[in-house]
């Protein structure tokens, strides 16, 4: 995974872990127009723009994010429904997640659930693992769409020149 894609209109809501022995386990999902500045952020803490849930927990690795949104609102709606596939109308037959379940276990069955429901199943989005790690143990959970590329490299989003 040595690639670097630059992708022009960037929305993407991404996946960490928590590195920390203390911590092992916890994920959080998010959204970010830049990637590499946000995992930066969360290692760095709230006080530096991190989310108050992964402050003082790191180190966290960004493990994929899905792209390919045609705007804020819709990858924020993705974001949403991802981080409360419990409550979400548009989840209701995913079932809830066991006990003894892994919480990234889970996260990776709902992201699958998702990318085959409308509205999402529609756009054309992208998958991509941003750590070969979990990439080479979890990649065959993760079917989407057909016309849903799965990418195993970095991502870092361009800005659009406006004349």
């Amino acid at each position: 995974m040595e690639d670097v894609d630059e992708v022009e209109h960037f929305f993407g809501v991404y996946l960490l872990y928590c590195k920390n022995p203390k911590y092992k386990g916890r994920t959080y999902i998010g959204y970010t127009v830049d990637a590499k500045r946000r995992i930066k952020q969360h290692n760095a803490g709230a006080k530096f723009g991190g989310a108050w849930r992964t402050s003082n927990k790191g180190p966290w690795t960004m493990v994929l994010i899905v792209h390919g949104f045609p705007n804020d609102i819709s990858a924020l709606k993705f974001e949403w429904a991802w981080q409360h596939s419990d409550v979400s109308r548009r989840l209701r037959h995913v079932p809830k997640k066991k006990s003894k379940q892994k919480t990234f276990d889970y996260r990776i069955s709902v992201l699958n659930e998702m990318l085959k429901i409308g509205p999402w199943c529609r756009l054309p989005l992208t998958i991509r693992w941003l750590d070969s790690e979990f990439a080479n143990e979890y990649s065959m959970q993760v079917s989407p769409p057909l016309h849903m590329p799965i990418s195993y490299s970095k991502v870092v989003s361009r800005k659009i020149d406006i004349f």
